[in-house]
């Protein structure tokens, strides 16, 4: 995967390219001045930059590269007191965010989930020679983590359809199936309380495989539907699990360090649909999402390299 890199803490900079150097196609910047001039005659898969830099910050410079029909999707990395700015990079379209101090194998996951979830599928979107005028269906899913990305890409091939559907909202609806499902699988059908993940992912263990060893002992399945009607698409997931109180669950913003496991995936369903409920006993949940107006032109590829 082709990243660019912005920060301007060279330390930072160094580090990152020693952990992921290996792994990844990383081009590095100091400056959004850099970064734009990068962005001008390269192509990349995702953007990770940092929101307080000189000059121009992380937000302005990934607005230029809008500006300029450049839709490399984006994370963002802020202190505490920039949260009001992180939020503003979610509406503007970013998939992640870390607040400083943050772990390297928080980024790591990060990276990982994003490679899966959406390089996988590039081009959802045709020419609407055939469109979609109303759905309604419904998906029976036996829990299992590792099947986690081909589950989201199976449903998704119904949103594919929509006509002129807009790459944002693609991605929006992409990221919320894929962090509600995920939690339905490790915590409502495998049990998985967030106290646990954290210490089976501190451990040796491999948590994907523990959860689905798990969900291999259960009969139940967890129950999908998602419609379109209107220009907006309708999801609802049910499992079997004993549920959650969902005001119980770590806030990032007013708790920035319980952010790493617990809230995240929550908060950035939030950010990314327009309604988010959750049935009294927690393990149900719905979520709906008002498209953007048809798009009369083909949405620029997410680059491949």
């Amino acid at each position: 995967m082709r990243i660019l890199f912005l920060d301007d803490e060279e330390v930072i900079r160094d580090l990152f390219r020693e952990i992921f150097g290996s792994s990844h196609d990383l081009i590095l910047a100091g400056t959004a001045e850099e970064a734009l001039e990068i962005c001008k005659n390269k192509g990349f898969d995702l953007i990770v930059t940092d929101v307080r830099l000189p000059k121009m910050s992380g937000i302005d410079f990934v607005s230029k590269l809008r500006d300029m029909g450049v839709n490399t999707p984006f994370i963002v990395i802020t202190g505490n007191q920039d949260i009001d700015v992180s939020i503003r990079a979610l509406r503007l379209g970013a998939v992640d965010f870390f607040i400083k101090p943050f772990r390297m194998d928080a980024i790591r996951h990060s990276l990982q989930k994003f490679e899966n979830l959406f390089i996988s599928s590039q081009e959802l979107i045709g020419k609407n020679h055939f469109q979609l005028a109303e759905s309604r269906q419904q998906f029976t899913i036996k829990p299992s983590l590792k099947n986690l990305n081909q589950y989201v890409n199976l449903v998704m091939r119904s949103i594919a359809l929509i006509p002129g559907i807009h790459t944002d909202d693609v991605l929006a609806i992409k990221l919320a199936l894929y962090e509600l499902l995920g939690n339905s699988i490790e915590h409502g059908s495998a049990g998985i309380n967030y106290e646990n993940k954290s210490r089976l992912l501190s451990s040796d263990v491999d948590y994907f495989e523990h959860v689905d060893q798990i969900c291999e002992m259960i009969e139940e399945s967890i129950q999908l539907e998602i419609g379109y009607e209107n220009q907006k698409v309708y999801v609802s997931l049910k499992d079997h699990g004993v549920g959650f109180d969902p005001s119980k669950v770590p806030d990032p913003v007013t708790d920035p360090n319980a952010s790493h496991l617990s809230g995240r995936g929550i908060f950035l369903v939030r950010m990314n649909v327009d309604e988010l409920i959750y049935n009294e006993v927690g393990n149900e949940v719905r979520f709906s999402k008002t498209l953007k107006a048809p798009s009369l032109i083909v949405p620029s590829k997410v680059n491949s390299g």
